[in-house]
């Protein structure tokens, strides 16, 4: 029997994102040997992307809106989702937080301790940020998941998740042609084909280079670094035998060289004197700062080779039953030259080769909607092995001496293996009760069980063999979801939600040479988080408003410590941090064409129990410094109280048939600390950027051209993207790009 009255929130129809064309190919539309195409139909509604992800303050993105806001990459996300914090030094150190619970942080790469944000294209998880450095270019949605998300996405989700999804291949012919330059040498190209290659088989193909020569000046070559160049290649096969199987077939390449680069931002003086700057002096070097500008005498690369294969079959079983099946494998591989940032030679050379690959397989059965009762069943493989070499090779001669006042150094190239292998099996199950027309209740569990083994080697400089590190896990994962209806265009919802992150392996010496063997396995950390939130449809859905209460306490907190003597970082549970505040979406359609967008989140973050943690700089620089320092009642790092962003767009018809368009942004976020000592030298300035577009588009031939003239930071506003803590007192970060006016041009058929 079929519950009547249900009240018309959520879509009839799932998957559809928000004024995306459905087409009907005319082959599937015949009667005897009449053929009857019919008109591209615009279906509006809310994209439901997983019939059981439980109702939340997920901030969901078309790719439309992606498009129209020019956001391509991954650390641009968080211009059009608050609470959203991407911290990106280079390809290899991306790190990301939502509502500040993600990465734990650290000032050396340690590949043995995962995100607690997973990132997810194509319905396959990514390892590393990383993996998706190349640009964002024809997406479908991406959606952020806020608090533990265990149960869905699977383990490494305790902080949140980011789901991508590209556009599928079409059975009807489209295509795209785009051409953006700009300011300091930018420009980018992409071409999209799509359509039918038998009447069973479609395919689609992606092509795009992307270059910018960069924005900071090294007065030492006469370079400009902080830029890059990328090429990609995405193509895909969909093929439809039946109408009840699907077999989806995507595989991808991407290659990029970047220049990355930090600036100094201030060299402070500790115990009444400038430690940093009279090393510099000492051993005949020019030091600048303070711009756009540095002078060394070598300069940073990153090479980043990767590419993956993925399958994705989905057959349609008897009763509205759907069994989906997930294949892939990706790999990553990265190559930098790191340096120093003087102008005489006392570190080069040197950096963290990687090799990182992972596969998966991922079996779901999701039962056809039920009146009363309907759920997901699944299973998930994951598997990777990644290797390291990093190598810091130090020059010869009386500077470097000089430098660190000591000759330990010199002359010296310390070489650092590393070796993980990780493979994770679990099983999940999540269902949702229909309890009446007006109350569900939506409940998940998994159950993961990780297997983690790896080693750790260091020669010439605190000589250091870990052996073979073996670490065995149980990662529960469970939530529960109430939703109500007090009116058709009002819903409330609660969340409780539990889950555990991976454990982590330590490749540092300094954690075994200060308390032993143990220290060299980090316990998995745990979170529980609750959500009680409201989502609402006002004035014929003119006014679409949601607002949320959020807090999750994390216990064993993952993060890093620092020895002096082997001057290295290691990974240490730190005790327990939280998160809380509110987050809230509004969306206005007050004019025809006029849409205005506005999400912001209000963040309360504490470390509640931070015993024996790093000191900051100019604690650990000073005189008589103590050997830890406690951090518990301090404010987590990467955690601005607020940040919010404002996004509006106008569209009409101008002379001519013509589509006219202008459209703004502006993003905006507090101060936060840069490290996880909350050091004052790495306190990251708030700052807010505007960005705006216009443009014209209309008919030509069979098709539609478009073009646009658009500006990125329009008050040229000089911001941080990262700011870390630098030798003897000093800070450096990464800026943020400056003005940058460009023009883009389109065609599309």
């Amino acid at each position: 029997m079929k519950r009547p009255g249900r009240p018309p929130y959520l879509p009839l129809m799932t998957g559809v994102a928000l004024g995306h064309a459905l087409v009907l190919s005319p082959a599937l539309v015949q009667a005897g040997d009449t053929t009857t195409a019919l008109a591209t139909v615009q279906v509006q509604g809310t994209r439901q992307t997983d019939a059981q992800q439980p109702l939340a303050s997920t901030q969901a993105l078309s790719g439309k809106t992606l498009e129209q806001q020019r956001i391509y990459r991954l650390e641009d996300l968080q211009q059009v989702a608050s609470g959203l914090d991407v911290a990106n030094n280079d390809p290899f150190d991306t790190r990301l937080t939502i509502r500040g619970v993600g990465d734990g942080g650290g000032t050396e790469i340690n590949i043995g301790m995962p995100s607690s944000v997973g990132l997810f294209l194509d319905n396959v998880y990514l390892s590393r940020p990383g993996m998706l450095s190349n640009d964002l270019l024809d997406i479908e949605s991406a959606d952020v998941f806020s608090g533990p998300q265990g149960t869905l996405h699977g383990f490494n989700t305790t902080g949140g998740a980011i789901d991508i999804h590209s556009r599928k291949p079409t059975f009807a012919p489209e295509g795209s042609i785009r051409q953006s330059i700009g300011q300091r040498g930018y420009t980018q190209t992409q071409a999209m084909f799509s359509g039918p290659l038998t009447d069973t088989l479609a395919g689609r193909i992606n092509l795009s280079h992307t270059e910018n020569r960069g924005y900071i000046k090294n007065l030492y070559t006469g370079h400009e670094l902080g830029g890059s160049n990328q090429d990609g290649v995405r193509g895909q096969l969909l093929w439809t035998p039946t109408d009840d199987f699907s077999l989806r077939l995507i595989a991808d390449y991407n290659a990029s060289t970047s220049y990355p680069v930090a600036v100094l931002d201030q060299a402070y003086a500790i115990n009444g004197g400038n430690a940093y700057l009279n090393r510099a002096n000492l051993v005949g070097a020019h030091v600048v700062g303070g711009g756009y500008k540095v002078n060394t005498d070598d300069e940073n690369k990153a090479y980043v080779r990767q590419g993956g294969l993925s399958a994705e079959a989905n057959w349609h079983l008897d009763n509205g039953y759907n069994l989906r099946s997930v294949s892939s494998f990706r790999y990553f591989g990265y190559q930098p030259n790191a340096t120093d940032a003087l102008d005489v030679p006392i570190f080069s050379g040197s950096g963290a080769d990687v090799r990182d690959r992972i596969w998966s397989q991922d079996l779901r059965l999701d039962s056809a909607k039920g009146d009363f009762f309907d759920y997901a069943l699944g299973i998930t493989y994951w598997g990777e092995n990644l290797d390291t070499f990093a190598h810091d090779f130090y020059a010869a001669g009386k500077q470097t001496t000089q430098y660190y006042a000591s000759s330990v150094n010199t002359g010296k190239e310390v070489k650092r293996w590393g070796q993980v292998n990780d493979s994770v099996f679990s099983l999940y199950a999540q269902g949702t009760w229909h309890l009446s027309d007006k109350l569900d209740l939506t409940a998940g569990v998994r159950d993961s069980y990780e297997k983690k083994s790896g080693s750790f080697r260091r020669v010439n400089k605190n000589d250091f063999d870990s052996g073979e590190l073996n670490q065995y896990e149980q990662l529960p994962a469970a939530m529960a979801n109430l939703s109500y209806y007090f009116q058709p265009n009002l819903q409330g919802y609660l969340t409780l939600a539990y889950g555990k992150k991976s454990g982590g392996l330590n490749v540092s010496s300094g954690a075994a040479t200060k308390a032993g063997y143990d220290s060299l396995l980090v316990d998995p950390e745990s979170t529980r988080g609750g959500e009680l939130g409201l989502k609402s449809q006002w004035l014929d859905n003119r006014v679409n408003w949601d607002v949320a209460l959020f807090y999750s306490q994390v216990r064993k907190f993952q993060t890093t410590a620092y020895d002096l003597e082997s001057q290295s970082s290691y990974l240490i549970n730190a005790g327990t941090m939280r998160s809380r505040g509110v987050e809230t979406n509004l969306q206005l359609k007050p004019l025809a064409g006029l849409t205005i967008n506005l999400n912001g989140t209000l963040l309360d973050n504490k470390y509640l129990d931070f015993k024996d943690g790093k000191c900051p700089a100019e604690i650990s620089l000073a005189a008589n410094a103590p050997t830890s320092c406690d951090m518990s009642g301090q404010r987590v790092f990467r955690s601005p109280k607020l940040t919010y962003n404002l996004t509006s767009r106008y569209e009409w018809q101008t002379f001519d048939a013509l589509q006219a368009f202008v459209s703004g942004r502006y993003s905006y976020r507090t101060w936060s600390y840069g490290t996880v000592d909350d050091s004052q030298f790495t306190r990251v300035p708030g700052y807010g950027l505007l960005s705006a577009s216009t443009g014209l588009s209309g008919k030509y031939g069979d098709g539609n051209w478009n073009a646009s003239l658009w500006a990125n930071n329009l008050t040229d506003k000089r911001y941080y993207r990262t700011l870390n803590t630098g030798d003897y007192g000093s800070a450096f970060g990464v800026l943020g790009e400056p003005r940058t006016l460009g023009v883009t041009l389109g065609y599309d058929f």
